[in-house]
């Protein structure tokens, strides 16, 4: 766990609510949840837990179609990092972060990265779920979906969804 922060209150087990989860899902089709802290917060039935540690497993061992809300805190730079490694193996691999567009592992395995076929800014901020209470958090900045494959072609396409309102699968069409 990382060192408490006011962002993530002490915590880095918040877990996507289902009305964000649920659109990719419907476009994407997971069968990898690749950061659940256990089976009662996996969004998939197959996941990767701390225990396994996701930053040393092979996730294209485990799935074609990865799911990834990684911990925020101060190792967040890794998750990119591995996100942007796995892709070349993947079908589709989606990471649920911060948009936090002026960092430098933003602009090495975002921006900079040919396997990023789109980024999709969502609103509002989403409200994400502490494991086994029934309470909710608004993020303290913005997030975003970060679309990685190994069939990535192209310039990257920029989405803004707005979760409560619009259809996902309408915004990227």
């Amino acid at each position: 766990m990382t060192t408490p922060t006011t962002r993530t209150l002490g915590r880095d087990d918040w877990t996507t609510p289902p009305e964000v989860f649920d659109p990719v899902n419907e476009l994407v089709r997971f069968d990898l949840d690749a950061c659940a802290t256990d089976s009662s917060v996996a969004r998939l039935p197959q996941f990767i837990s701390p225990e396994e540690d996701a930053l040393t497993v092979k996730w294209s061992e485990r799935g074609s179609r990865v799911w990834c809300n990684p911990p925020y805190g101060r190792g967040i730079k890794h998750w990119f990092a591995k996100a942007a490694t796995e892709a070349r193996d993947l079908e589709q691999l989606v990471l649920l972060v911060y948009a936090n567009t002026d960092t430098a592992y933003w602009h090495e395995h975002v921006a900079g990265c040919m396997e990023v076929e789109a980024v999709v800014f969502i609103k509002p901020r989403v409200k994400f779920i502490l494991p086994g209470m029934d309470t909710r958090a608004g993020a303290p900045k913005g997030s975003a979906l970060v679309f990685y494959s190994r069939h990535a072609a192209g310039p990257m396409k920029h989405y803004y969804w707005d979760y409560k309102v619009e259809s996902l699968a309408d915004v990227m069409s």
